[in-house]
């Protein structure tokens, strides 16, 4: 999906009229991600001996030893093999398995674990949940897609070839503000609105990378247990790539 996000970019960018220079400029700024979907968003091409890629929602599947609290819920758990394989500019496993359990609008908690290949787990459900609750909570399977994102308020000022080829002329600042429009909306895919690995944060308040950190996954609630808040797990490149996780912040955009 990159290449083919940057090629169509640059497409973009000559139909505009705008110079290869500053259309590779804006390329350089576009980071790879994966969208984690269901199979009924999956393109069409990808449908064809399909695998699940991660479970979101239902019970947590942790270690006897792993002490997480009853009412935080599970969110999703990644199987690190079927994320494909170079997809990410972050360290992310490539085996076993990245469990993400929060509970933020009360309790302000959240988990990220990293299960190895062959760790014995048992189901962890919620606490207080009735029979016929427990009979129906089952986790919904969802498929990798390599995707390309942008920084979510990218503006010609943000580029320096940008700034030196519009400045003072108002025809060019506009062909660069089309630009980055086409750009937006070249980069929108249905797929694109579920949970994501890596890549810019889809926040709309308060950009993580404005404060130093990359995004490692977000979970918009919708996807999973309704609502309209996204959940941001983030942290440093460092702490990502040395699993820190237990370091990782937790942020809610709502």
């Amino acid at each position: 999906m990159t290449a083919i996000a940057h090629e169509a970019v640059r497409d973009a960018g000559r139909a505009l009229g705008v110079p290869d220079p500053v259309t590779e400029a804006f390329i350089r700024l576009l980071r790879p991600c994966v969208y984690l979907c269901p199979y009924e968003e999956l393109p069409e091409e990808l449908r064809k001996d399909a695998r699940p890629a991660a479970l979101a929602g239902g019970p947590a599947h942790l270690p006897e030893d792993v002490a997480v609290p009853t009412y935080v819920p599970h969110l999703v758990t990644v199987d690190c093999a079927a994320i494909p394989t170079g997809a990410l500019d972050i360290e992310f496993p490539t085996a076993g398995h990245v469990a993400i359990l929060a509970e933020v609008t009360d309790q302000d908690e959240g988990f990220v674990i990293h299960l190895p290949t062959g760790t014995e787990t048992s189901k962890r459900y919620p606490r207080e949940m009735e029979l016929e609750a427990l009979k129906s909570y089952e986790s919904l399977p969802l498929y990798a897609v390599a995707g390309t994102t942008m920084p979510g308020a990218l503006r010609r000022s943000h580029v320096v070839a940008a700034v030196e080829y519009a400045e003072g002329d108002t025809e060019r600042a506009r062909l660069v503000d089309n630009l980055i429009n086409e750009m937006g909306a070249i980069l929108t895919v249905r797929w694109g609105y579920g949970i994501q690995l890596g890549g810019f944060a889809p926040a709309w308040h308060d950009p993580l990378e404005d404060r130093g950190n990359i995004l490692f996954a977000s979970i918009p609630e919708s996807a999973v247990f309704g609502g309209e808040c996204i959940i941001l797990v983030s942290g440093s490149r460092e702490q990502i790539a040395e699993r820190r996780y237990n370091e990782l912040e937790f942020d809610v955009e709502s």
